[in-house]
C-alpha cells in the first residue's frame, strides 16, 4: 500500500515535536540572559547614582571647608594686616596643615588678597607651607577674579581640566570663596585646590574591578574614561569629549537629561558594554560644578554566569539534531527527490521562465501539486506576455500622438537633444521645419471634426513620405507639426524640402464628400546657428513661421 503524503509528514512532524525541546533550552538561555542583562542594570543604574551622591557630598563638604575658612577671623586679620597678623597667620597655617591631613585629595590651601594683583598671602601644600619668596601674584587667574566678582554668600568653581591637556591644574578643582568684611568689595578669597582623580580613586575603590568608569566636566570634556585616550594624549593632544565620543550621551551633557541608562556599542579596544550615567551638581548657583559620572560593565561579564546553561542547552540541541538527522534519512528517498525535482522546476522557471519536467505523473499529494504548479506557470506565462504586450503599447501611446501615430512632443524634444548632442561632436548641423496649417480652424468649424481628423492624418502622411528615414516627423500638438533633420551637411537642403511640402499643398483633398485646399506656414531654424539647446531651436522655428503667417501665409 502506498503511503500518502499526509502520513509522511504525520511522521515527520511527530519527530519535529523533539526539536521544540532544543526550541525551549535556547529559549530559556536567550530569557536568562535577558534577565540577568535587566539586573545589571538596575545595578548600574543605583551604583551610578550611589557613587554620584557619594561624590557630590565630598565636594560639598569641601566647599564647606573652604566658606568655613573664609568666614574665621584669622583671614581677615591677616588680610587687613592687624597688629595681631603675624600670630593669626601662624594659626592659619596650621589651620591650612590640619586640613591637608584630614583631606589627602586637597593639594593646596590659599589665602589670596584682592590688592597687590592677587598676592598670595599664604600657600600650604602637603609638604608644607611656602617660602614668601615663592608666593606669586594670581590675579590674571580665573580662580582669583572670578572668585572675587562674587556676592556674598557665592562660591567659585573651576571647570576641570582633562589629564591631556599637559597643565599642572589637570584634574584638579578649584573651589574659591570671597572673605569679607564691613566693605562692599571682598578683602581677598581662600582658595581650595582638589586633586579630582585622587578623591574618585578613594570613592572608586567600593566599585568592583570590572566596572569602568566615566567621568566628565559639564563641557563633557573627558576626564576619566576606559579606554584610556586620556592617558596617552600628549601635552598638545586632542581634546575629547564625552558626547563626541559617545554620540548617546549627548542629551545628558547638555542638560536634557538627569540619567541615561544605554547600550554602548563594541570598539576597537572595549567590546559591548551597558552603561549608566549621572549628572551630579555641586552648587546649583554655579554652572561649573556639574561633574558627569558614567558606570560600565562589560556585557561578556554580565553573561558569565549563563555560560554553564548555555553549554547544558547546546549539548540537547546537538542530540536532537543527531537523532532527527538519522530520522530524516529514512524518509530522504521517499521525499526528497520528488521535492528536489518541483524545487529545481521553480528555480529555473524563476530564472528565465523555462518549463522543465515536474512529477505530475504521482498519484499522491506531490503528484497533485505538480499539476497544478504546472497549470499556474503555464497561467502566469500567458499574463506575462499580456502585461509585455499592454507595456508596449502603453510605451507607445507615451511616446506618440494618438491620432496620427507621429512621434508626440515629449519623444520629439528626446530625440532633439540626442541630435543636438550628436551635431557637437560631428561639427554637422541639426535643422527643424515647423509647419503649422492655415485656415484649419475653419475647416474643423465648417465640415465637422472628423474632416479635421482626415486632414490631421493626410497631413502626417504627406510629411512623413517627404523626408527621409532617419528625420523625425512629430506632432506638437493641434494642427503644429515638426520635423528634425539630423546630420546635415549644407542647411540649405531644408529650403528645397519645404518648396517641396508647399507645391505637395497646392493639390486638393477628397475627404467625405468635400474637396478640401490644405496650406501651410512653414519656419525654419538651424543648430547652432539659430540655438544651441532644443527650446530655442523650436522657439526660433517657431518665430519663423509666425512670420510666414504675417507675411500672408501657404
Amino acid at each position: 500500500m502506498k503511503l500518502g503524503i499526509s502520513v509522511k509528514l504525520t511522521a515527520l512532524l511527530s519527530l519535529f515535536g523533539l526539536l521544540l525541546t532544543g526550541l525551549a533550552s535556547y529559549y530559556l538561555f536567550n530569557s536568562s540572559q535577558q534577565i540577568l542583562i535587566d539586573s545589571a542594570k538596575r545595578d548600574l543604574q543605583t551604583a551610578s547614582q550611589v557613587l554620584g551622591r557619594n561624590l557630590q557630598l565630598s565636594l560639598q563638604g569641601f566647599a564647606n571647608d573652604a566658606r568655613v575658612l573664609a568666614e574665621q577671623s584669622q583671614p581677615r586679620d591677616v588680610l587687613l594686616q592687624r597688629p595681631t597678623s603675624a600670630q593669626e597667620e601662624k594659626e592659619l597655617i596650621g589651620l591650612f596643615q590640619a586640613l591637608l591631613a584630614v583631606h589627602p585629595e586637597y593639594r593646596r590651601i590659599r589665602l589670596i588678597t584682592a590688592r597687590e594683583h592677587g598676592l598670595e598671602r599664604i600657600s600650604v601644600t602637603p609638604q608644607g607651607p611656602a617660602d614668601a619668596g615663592s608666593l606669586a601674584e594670581k590675579g590674571h587667574f580665573p580662580y582669583v577674579f572670578e572668585t572675587l566678582r562674587l556676592a556674598r554668600g557665592e562660591q567659585y568653581f573651576s571647570e576641570i581640566a582633562q589629564p591631556s591637556s599637559g597643565s599642572a591644574e589637570a584634574m584638579t578643582l578649584h573651589i574659591g570663596n570671597p572673605i569679607w568684611d564691613q566693605a562692599t568689595e571682598p578683602l581677598g578669597l581662600i582658595l581650595l585646590s582638589i586633586d579630582v582623580q585622587a578623591l574618585f580613586q578613594r570613592l572608586e575603590i567600593e566599585l568592583p574591578e570590572h566596572y569602568q568608569v566615566f567621568l566628565a566636566n559639564s563641557q563633557g570634556d573627558l576626564l576619566l574614561y576606559p579606554d584610556g585616550k586620556n592617558r596617552q594624549a600628549s601635552a598638545h593632544g586632542p581634546q575629547y569629549r564625552l558626547q563626541e565620543e559617545l554620540p548617546l550621551t549627548r542629551e545628558l551633557v547638555e542638560g536634557k537629561a538627569q540619567n541615561l541608562l544605554t547600550r554602548l556599542p563594541a570598539t576597537r579596544r572595549q567590546p559591548e558594554r551597558i552603561a549608566a550615567f549621572t549628572r551630579v551638581r555641586i552648587d546649583e548657583r554655579s554652572p561649573n560644578s556639574v561633574l558627569l559620572l558614567g558606570i560600565a560593565i562589560p556585557e561578556a561579564h554580565i553573561l558569565r554566569e549563563s555560560q554553564q546553561l548555555g553549554q547544558r542547552s547546546a549539548q540537547i540541541v546537538v542530540a536532537l539534531s543527531v537523532l532527527t538527522l538519522l530520522l530524516a534519512l529514512l524518509l530522504a528517498r521517499a521525499l526528497t527527490r520528488p521535492l528536489n525535482q518541483i524545487g529545481l522546476a521553480m528555480a529555473r522557471f524563476a530564472r528565465n521562465r523555462s518549463l522543465h519536467p515536474l512529477p505530475t505523473e504521482r498519484q499522491d499529494e506531490l503528484g497533485s501539486l505538480a499539476r497544478n504548479l504546472r497549470e499556474m506557470q503555464e497561467e502566469i506565462l500567458r499574463q506575462i506576455s499580456e502585461l509585455n504586450e499592454n507595456r508596449i503599447e502603453l510605451e507607445r501611446m507615451a511616446h506618440h500622438d494618438p491620432l496620427t501615430g507621429l512621434p508626440n512632443r515629449r519623444l520629439f524634444f528626446d530625440r532633439l537633444e540626442h541630435a543636438i548632442a550628436n551635431a557637437k561632436r560631428s561639427g554637422k548641423r541639426v535643422g527643424l521645419l515647423f509647419v503649422d496649417l492655415d485656415h484649419f480652424k475653419e475647416i474643423n468649424d465648417e465640415l465637422g471634426h472628423a474632416i479635421g481628423d482626415e486632414v490631421l492624418c493626410n497631413m502626417a502622411r504627406l510629411l512623413s513620405a517627404i523626408t527621409r528615414s532617419g528625420d523625425t516627423v512629430a506632432r506638437l500638438g493641434g494642427d503644429e507639426f515638426i520635423i528634425l533633420f539630423d546630420q546635415l551637411e549644407d542647411g540649405s537642403i531644408l529650403n528645397g524640402i519645404a518648396q517641396k511640402l508647399l507645391g505637395h499643398l497646392q493639390n486638393r483633398l477628397l475627404l467625405g464628400g468635400h474637396e478640401v485646399l490644405v496650406q501651410a506656414s512653414l519656419g525654419i531654424s538651424l543648430y547652432p546657428e539659430h540655438g544651441e539647446n532644443a527650446e530655442s531651436l523650436v522657439q526660433n522655428a517657431d518665430k519663423a513661421m509666425y512670420r510666414s503667417k504675417r507675411d500672408g501665409r501657404n
